[in-house]
């Protein structure tokens, strides 16, 4: 009886929350922010949620299995290729979920992250990542960064509960979504800021044949700026508001 007493009020929490998200983003767009709407078909949003969801779930299990030990040595950083291969097929799934997400902001406008995020927010977000990634393994540079591409696996799981959020999530996602985001990418921005101080290292012992891999590398630099960039706004979030 008490769960078909609930259930009435379930698609009310959910309408009502994707309502606050279109007037919110309507708000913000009228204020000089465009912030995009979430979908107005809500089996988008779950899709999406899906995917995302079934993305950090693999990152987790990539993760696991990761020979770590390799990500913290200069002469033998090889993962191997089973684990060169999860991290791959990883990727190749994220960078999908990325791209349809930019399909859809750059189309009709909506995402399913909503609120929040602009066009322009998005696509500076999902975009570069994907080209990076292509770079990595079309140019045969990703096994230098597979230690990396296996901590971005994790985050996922932050998208995934931003968009619960849109859908209706309690308060308390929220909350933990801003403490395993920060968590997640502070141990990120270490194992990126490493990787590229050690093949810095390798590079050096290699000489000037190494000069092509090095500026590959350079690429990488953009991302670390922006994570410290995303640690900074987390830090100020809570020196404001002294709490998750």
């Amino acid at each position: 009886q008490a769960a078909v007493c609930l259930t009435p009020h379930q698609p009310r929490v959910l309408y009502d929350s994707r309502a606050r998200a279109m007037a919110n983003a309507s708000k913000k767009e009228r204020s000089g922010r465009a912030e995009m709407p979430p979908p107005p078909y809500v089996w988008i949003s779950w899709a999406v949620l899906f995917l995302y969801f079934a993305v950090a779930i693999e990152g987790a299990i990539v993760f696991y299995n990761y020979p770590w030990l390799t990500a913290i040595s200069i002469e033998n950083y090889s993962a191997g290729p089973v684990a060169f291969a999860s991290v791959q097929s990883g990727q190749i799934h994220l960078c999908g979920v990325y791209l349809i997400e930019t399909l859809l902001a750059l189309g009709p406008g909506w995402c399913a992250m909503s609120p929040g995020w602009t066009q322009f927010e998005l696509f500076v977000h999902h975009v570069p990542y994907v080209a990076a990634v292509a770079l990595a393994f079309f140019g045969g540079h990703a096994e230098r960064w597979t230690a990396p591409m296996t901590m971005v696996l994790l985050t996922p799981l932050n998208e995934g509960m931003f968009i619960a959020q849109s859908l209706g999530a309690p308060e308390w996602i929220a909350k933990l979504r801003r403490a395993f985001g920060f968590a997640a990418i502070c141990l990120l921005w270490l194992c990126e800021t490493w990787t590229f101080l050690r093949n810095l290292i390798v590079h050096y012992h290699i000489g000037w044949s190494a000069v092509p891999s090095l500026l590959a590398d350079a690429v990488s630099l953009g991302g670390i700026y922006y994570h410290l960039l995303l640690l900074r706004l987390y830090v100020r979030r809570w020196m404001k508001t002294r709490s998750l």
